[in-house]
């Protein structure tokens, strides 16, 4: 018989060979897409000292149990009717073939963290990420592929229809028991390899590794779970209580013309610092500041919004999340207990996570956007340093202290080129955009730069504040892998590898607020803490803000062995 013309008329005729689509469908997103993290997967394995037998078996588990997810979920979107099923699977295959493309091209781990960030929605970040390779990528691996679904999904089956529809059916509930029972199998399976050779620590569920590790079920993962705590933390927002309200807090030594300036990095590793022992000088301004002092510290997390939701709240106020999940925040930030002191608080950012900037509670911000257009910046690069004209008229609107300046910085964010100019290119060559295929080397010399420029601007900005009683905290939110193993951030806690997570915390002091004997009695126990040795983490911020101020609450607002100035 000949094939009917796709007109109209003849379309609706038409019956979709959908199981069959289906099954085609969760073949390639599961075995196709995942191929070369399968191969890499199998080189990590034999690499670690698995036999033939056991890395084969381990990976044939993780297939199957990605191929089950899917046959799940396509088989029952089969069910719902043809064009759920095609446009379905198009944006399934679609988003997986974009993962798989940073999976592959970065080294990444899609996660709830990168989920998070491209929800952020910062516009000028995600364009550095995108090239020529994508869309060749996206054109080869995922229009040509659906464009021969799409005409495998739907074609001419003659004959009536409703005497059909219950051997589908049958069938769908043949394929769905097929998939569970292949699920239950390959889960037992993945389980067994990683207690018998991987050793896993048991909060971190091995099917759970397995469901970061390829798509499309990583990116499902993170985006499910980012909808149920949007949708939960909506709930628990005007819930959180408020230690500003629960304990109170004095001031050992009037503040009324102190200055806080709380800079947040963006992605700056502690072992990248040249004043915390790196090869290079990557801090020579900072590093020649005698009232200084410098921990290697631990993030709370790995990933922008994830951090900045955990890093300024009481370690009591946060209950961990086990697995995969994040923290769960019961407690408002410190900066509630600035407000309460009597703090004005102006935020400056060179980024764009307005949640966290509206729970900081600014009493005046300022973002990426409108500091880029002020006339002062001209046509400049939108880089760090614009934002020191914005930190001296804030001092100029605030002459006479008790107030907070906060700002975000880019830092070292990749594409680290474009975070400094030129001028600090001192280590090259460079890794200058996204279409380069970057060398370790190159990489390495890009972010060292970000970091000197960073140098640079946060000398600067001290250059205004060393005539007022003024205290400078630095921290950045999360570490970076540079091609020692996985590249960027991200990556979910429980696996993360330990350079995602390391992060510097420096305390900077005015000489006229140490000039206050009690300031200086403070801020000398910081400086034996960093001499000693002593390490420092997010979940000390909280304390230590605070703490070094000589602010201190009698009824556990602080807790002692989380300040640093103790």
């Amino acid at each position: 018989m000949k094939p009917v013309p796709l007109t109209p008329a003849a379309y609706s005729k038409l019956e979709p060979s959908s199981l069959a689509a289906a099954v085609v469908l969760a073949l390639y997103l599961a075995l196709c897409l995942n191929a070369p993290e399968l191969v890499e997967r199998g080189v990590a394995l034999t690499e670690a000292g698995a036999r033939g037998g056991t890395w084969a078996t381990t990976l044939a588990a993780e297939a199957g149990l990605v191929l089950a997810v899917c046959l799940l979920l396509t088989v029952t979107l089969s069910g719902l009717g043809r064009t759920v099923l095609l446009v379905s699977g198009a944006v399934l295959t679609l988003l997986s073939v974009a993962a798989s493309y940073y999976m592959v091209r970065y080294d990444v781990v899609i996660g709830y963290g990168i989920v998070q960030a491209v929800l952020a929605s910062d516009q000028a970040l995600s364009r550095e990420k995108l090239g020529y390779e994508l869309a060749v990528w996206l054109l080869l691996l995922g229009v040509a592929p659906l464009l021969a679904w799409w005409r495998f999904a739907v074609r001419h089956k003659p004959g009536n229809q409703s005497l059909s529809r219950w051997p589908s059916w049958l069938h769908r509930l043949v394929l769905l028991g097929a998939a569970l029972g292949l699920a239950f199998a390959s889960d037992a399976a993945v389980r067994h390899q990683a207690e018998q050779h991987h050793g896993l620590k048991p909060a971190v569920s091995p099917s759970g590794l397995v469901a970061h590790r390829y798509v499309p079920t990583n990116w499902l993962s993170g985006l499910s779970m980012t909808a149920a705590n949007r949708a939960t933390g909506a709930l628990r927002e005007h819930r959180l209580s408020d230690p500003a309200e629960q304990y109170t807090y004095e001031e050992r030594t009037p503040l009324d013309d102190v200055t806080v300036v709380l800079v947040i990095g963006e992605t700056t590793r502690h072992d990248h610092l040249g004043l915390l022992g790196y090869e290079r000088d990557t801090t020579p301004r900072l590093a020649q500041e005698p009232s200084l002092v410098a921990f290697r510290a631990e993030s709370c997390d790995t990933s922008t919004r994830l951090s900045l939701a955990c890093m300024f709240v009481r370690p009591e106020g946060v209950v961990p999340g086990q697995g995969f999940a994040p923290d769960r925040i019961d407690e408002q930030k410190v900066f509630s207990v600035f407000r309460e002191l009597g703090f004005t608080t102006e935020l400056f950012a060179m980024q764009s996570e307005v949640g966290f900037y509206h729970r900081v509670g600014p009493d005046y911000y300022k973002m990426r956007e409108l500091i880029v257009a002020d006339a002062r910046a001209g046509h400049a690069q939108p880089l760090d340093g614009l934002l020191l004209p914005e930190v001296e008229d804030s001092l100029r609107r605030h002459p006479h202290g008790r107030h907070m300046i906060v700002l975000h910085l880019k830092g070292s964010h990749f594409l680290y080129s474009q975070r400094h100019p030129r001028s600090f290119a001192r280590w090259t060559p460079e890794c200058l955009n996204t279409n380069q295929t970057c060398s370790r080397e190159q990489l390495i010399n890009s972010y060292d730069n970000s970091v000197l420029y960073g140098d640079y601007v946060v000398a600067q900005m001290l250059d205004h504040l060393r005539d007022r009683k003024a205290l400078v905290v630095f921290t950045s939110d999360h570490g970076e892998s540079i091609g020692d193993g996985l590249h960027f951030h991200g990556t979910p806690r429980a696996i993360a590898p330990p350079e995602q997570r390391r992060v510097p915390l420096i305390f900077w002091a005015s000489y006229p607020l140490l000039g206050d004997p009690v300031h200086r009695r403070a801020f000398d126990r910081l400086r034996e803490r960093a001499a000693a040795g002593d390490t420092a983490q997010h979940q000390q911020l909280f304390a230590s803000m605070l703490g070094c101020l000589s602010i201190a609450s009698q009824d556990g607002g602080i807790t002692p062995a989380d300040n640093l100035c103790q």
